[in-house]
């Protein structure tokens, strides 16, 4: 609560009435659930159909505009537009009496297009951000690597996990699930070329399943199809994604260490009970630390890391795994943040 103890009115963005890929993030919507005890956001069921240009229509009412992934907007219709306007936004927050805090999911965006744009944005919402979100210790040492000092502002909590079903099972129909939206930043195609080069091909049992979101890139994986390869390129349900990982020896996630920080399928997948395997980055290096997941730092150590995992039950592993999902609820993460706020006098 403020200090007037009332609940704070907030814009998130974004809240958009616009899903051009058809993806689902749910992030948002726990973001706000969890949070929803403290913070009133005026403009959740008002979706946007201009993109954080609809935060006029707010600007007067709102004590904290909450940002994500705003460094993408010039990818958006409009987004020279859009992108100008938060640019000055930034610069005259003091006048409308904003407080600006900036989520910093990523390093930069995944797409390369109009770079030049998106690190002016960053560079921006790094500097002009009243407080930043990380959910991976990386996310501090990058943000005070561009801007020194900047660590006093931010607040890292693990990406909050949703506790699920164990699907479980021991006859395992798969060495490797990798699965979620498919796009070239998560490098599956630099694993499975790595597969061929190294005559690898035949080595694993392997799924991959997941909305493929350029017909270019499924023709780019869909070459290296064969028995024991399956690609399918379609949403999976929750209660799918389970027994697939229930079925796996381990999930896998080949991204690129280039953008990446955070990552929602990452605890997702530790949500399930997944023997995990992911790139020496970010969040996957915190969990490394914490020992409930298994890191590499090139293709080559895979083979080695793939020999024992998910073979047997290793009992301290799933301890330090369900301490993990009980501390990081999207209850904890709320409560903390509130206590963050209040010590940042933002609320």
């Amino acid at each position: 609560m403020t200090r007037d103890n009332r609940k704070i009115r907030a814009y998130l963005y974004p809240v958009t009435s616009r899903l051009t890929t058809g993806v689902y993030n749910p992030y948002l919507d726990h973001f706000m659930d969890s949070t929803g005890y403290f913070i009133n956001y005026l403009n959740r069921q008002q979706p946007s159909k201009s993109g954080i240009l609809n935060i006029f229509r707010f600007l007067y009412r709102i004590d904290i505009l909450f940002l994500n992934w705003a460094e993408n907007i010039p990818d958006k219709k409009g987004g020279l537009i859009q992108s100008i306007f938060l640019l000055m936004l930034l610069r005259l927050k003091s006048v409308f009496g904003i407080k600006i805090i900036w989520t910093l999911h990523n390093k930069i965006s995944h797409s390369p297009e109009k770079l030049f744009l998106k690190r002016k944005l960053f560079t921006a919402l790094l500097k002009k951000s009243d407080f930043i979100i990380t959910h991976s210790k990386e996310g501090i040492l990058f943000a005070e690597s561009l801007l020194p000092d900047s660590g006093r502002k931010i607040f890292c909590f693990p990406h909050p996990v949703v506790p699920k079903k164990n699907y479980n099972q021991k006859v395992k129909n798969y060495d490797i699930l990798i699965w979620g939206t498919i796009a070239p930043y998560k490098g599956i195609d630099s694993f499975l070329a790595f597969l061929k080069k190294n005559d690898l091909l035949e080595r694993y049992r392997i799924l991959i399943s997941g909305k493929i979101l350029s017909p270019e890139f499924h023709e780019v994986i869909k070459k290296y199809e064969r028995s024991n390869i399956t690609i399918e390129n379609r949403f999976i349900s929750d209660k799918e994604l389970g027994e697939f990982i229930g079925a796996s020896r381990a999930v896998l996630f080949t991204y690129s260490r280039n953008s990446v920080l955070s990552s929602g399928a990452l605890t997702d997948s530790l949500s399930y009970g997944a023997s995990v395997i992911g790139p020496n980055i970010g969040a996957f290096s915190d969990m490394r630390e914490l020992g409930i997941i298994q890191t590499y730092d090139d293709f080559d150590q895979l083979p080695d890391i793939m020999q024992n995992i998910g073979l047997s039950y290793n009992k301290n592993e799933d301890e330090k795994l369900q301490e993990f999902i009980r501390s990081h609820t999207w209850d904890r993460f709320s409560k903390a943040l509130c206590n963050k706020m209040k010590q940042n006098n933002l609320c």
